[in-house]
């Protein structure tokens, strides 16, 4: 009797497997949504950050006047751009099929993240600010959700390519057209229609995308391979040191995610070993390793590398504000007002309207608060990338991976990682992708039998699956 009970609840946990595998495939949208996302998110972020004259522009941002003007009042068009992207996160929320299955640390980090910058009105400088800035962030949150829902890693790996790809090739365009594509000038930097070091992380994420495309099976990497050089040879261009150090460390670190234990030690002494012939041979070649490399390492911009490209003068003068409000900051993205530009800038010489250090940025936000509930987003979305990767062996999880340890790298000396652009949004969607909609056998992999939340209980069907293949071999 026990064993055809048992042979019952097997043919019970087939039949709901291939239901849902059913469901999944009823659930896939179709390519023209796709488009249309892409389009949309591309379009709201050109209208809200992009500017066809950043290439003449001084030092390639906005006076300090500038500043502050753009501050006082906000972007009237760029709040409209992020409402219709909101629109369309809802619209896209609404169309998708892809039942809930929460990843609870992450999610639980990320809600609090997201209720602290809420509740941050209440003790905000500048309420007006805070409040723009917020509906800007709820109107990304929504976007991003409904891409979530609606869009595969692998989708969004395309979507990123295109994307972004589009995106240079309209800044190289533009350049042209200006006089200002240089690139065999000596101080030139690729730029486009945003500052070079956005301009980087952005290329820096097509090539991750690219990268994670290339690594599936049976599928033509010639072209892939091809986009993929061109983004770093483009990135490189930008001269933006930090981005070139950060991509080649996530680069690094999504291949010591995908390489077993063994490749990964023989990797490692093999790099020391061609590192150390390769000094000695610069060194019998009569090159000095100490002055020669120093300005091809640092991009050709050694000049002011002392002082981190004026970092060190910035720092001690935010650090005086972080310590003012250390607990709970000055409000979401209220740190910034038009009078503390002035005062700021007119200490420095020079207009400033970011910390030039995310870890920094958050803090003057939402002060050691926001920054450890930033770290526990992280941590928690590295994990869940990286047991998704080990659990599916899907080369899509390639994005999540390098857009994390890339933002923890980066945010060492630049802030746009933490504020809502182009690639920052790119990661929220992957994040929340991980978070809300994770695959079945990364929900599987690892999970003690529970209770399912608004659909099927994975980790007991898959303790089911598991019983009913070990019978079979009886």
């Amino acid at each position: 009797m026990s064993a055809q009970i048992t042979a019952g609840s097997c043919q019970w946990a087939e039949a709901r497997s291939q239901k849902s595998e059913v469901r999944g495939q009823a659930g896939e949208i179709s390519l023209s949504v796709l488009i249309a996302t892409g389009v949309i998110v591309g379009i709201a972020f050109f209208i809200s950050h992009h500017e066809f004259t950043v290439s003449r522009s001084v030092a390639y941002t906005q006076s300090a006047e500038e500043m502050e003007l753009a501050a006082s009042g906000g972007n009237a068009l760029r709040r409209i751009a992020f409402l219709g992207l909101g629109a369309w996160g809802l619209a896209l929320f609404a169309m998708g099929k892809q039942r809930l299955n929460i990843d609870w640390p992450l999610m639980l980090a990320m809600s609090l993240l997201l209720a602290l910058a809420t509740v941050s009105f209440v003790w905000a400088d500048d309420p007006g600010m805070c409040l723009r800035r917020l509906m800007i962030l709820y109107c990304s949150g929504l976007a991003a959700a409904g891409i979530a829902r609606t869009h595969t890693l692998r989708d969004l790996s395309w979507m990123v390519m295109v994307l972004l790809g589009t995106l240079a090739v309209i800044g190289i365009l533009v350049e042209v057209a200006l006089g200002t594509f240089r690139p065999w000038g000596g101080d030139y930097r690729f730029a486009g229609t945003v500052h070079p070091n956005t301009q980087g992380p952005a290329l820096a994420t097509m090539c991750f995308a690219a990268l994670g495309l290339i690594n599936e099976k049976g599928r033509s990497r010639g072209w892939l391979w091809m986009i993929f050089l061109v983004g770093v040879l483009l990135l490189l261009m930008t001269k933006s040191r930090t981005t070139a150090a950060a991509f080649f460390a996530s680069v690094a670190a999504v291949q010591l995610v995908r390489l077993p234990l063994s490749m990964k030690v023989s990797g490692a002494l093999a790099a020391v070993w061609l590192g150390a012939v390769g000094l000695w041979v610069v060194w019998v070649c009569g090159f000095d390793p100490t002055t020669d490399f120093r300005d091809a390492v640092l991009l050709g911009r050694a000049e002011e590398s002392d002082t981190l490209s004026g970092r060190a003068f910035i720092w001690p003068e935010v650090l005086r504000f972080v310590e003012e409000r250390s607990i709970l900051g000055y409000g979401y993205e209220s740190f910034w007002t038009p009078v503390r530009i002035e005062v700021i800038s007119s200490e420095l010489g020079w207009g400033l309207r970011e910390a030039h250090n995310g870890y920094l940025e958050m803090m003057l936000w939402l002060g050691w608060t926001g920054l450890v509930l930033t770290l526990a987003v992280t941590a928690t979305g590295l994990a869940a990338a990286v047991r998704g990767f080990l659990a599916t062996k899907d080369s899509a999880y390639t994005l999540p991976i390098a857009l994390v340890v890339f933002g923890l790298i980066n945010s060492g000396l630049e802030s746009g990682m933490v504020v809502i652009t182009t690639v920052p949004f790119l990661l929220a969607c992957c994040l929340l992708r991980l978070g809300l909609f994770r695959d079945a056998a990364n929900a599987t992999a690892g999970t003690k039998p529970g209770p399912g939340i608004l659909g099927v209980d994975n980790s007991f069907v898959g303790h089911r699956e598991q019983v009913c293949s070990r019978l079979k071999t009886i």
